[in-house]
């Protein structure tokens, strides 16, 4: 009977102690996911570009390292994007995410619609009440 219990109770407790003390020194993605508004640093000279933008400019769903950016371009144009570490990378965008999780902006560059890469900055949009 004691032999029967340190099988079936010591052993998967000894392995989950193991896998524990493997993640010890995981740490989690950045939280990116929400609703962004865009500002841009100068004006784009493109006039096709941020024009079609509305706020929030930025849609971004996240799992993990992985994320997804919708533009809210009218087209709801996707950009697949990576987070390594405090950098997001996507085919139209390469950006850096600082701050604190309530306080989070990121900065980087964009090209929208053939246009030259402009530089912008993106702070969280405030949730809507319900109701608006």
């Amino acid at each position: 009977m004691a032999v029967a219990y340190l099988v079936l109770v010591g052993l998967p407790m000894l392995g989950l102690l193991g896998i524990l003390e493997a993640g010890r020194n995981i740490s989690a993605a950045l939280a990116i996911g929400g609703d962004w508004n865009l500002e841009f640093a100068a004006d784009p000279q493109c006039a096709s570009g941020s024009a079609t933008l509305r706020q929030p400019a930025l849609s971004i769903s996240q799992s993990g390292r992985e994320a997804q950016i919708t533009l809210n371009d009218g087209h709801a144009t996707t950009l697949p994007a990576i987070l390594n570490g405090n950098v997001v990378s996507a085919k139209l965008l390469t950006a850096t995410v600082t701050g604190k999780p309530e306080s989070r902006t990121i900065e980087g560059r964009i090209s929208l619609a053939g246009c030259a890469p402009v530089a912008f900055r993106a702070v969280r949009a405030s949730p809507q009440k319900r109701g608006e």
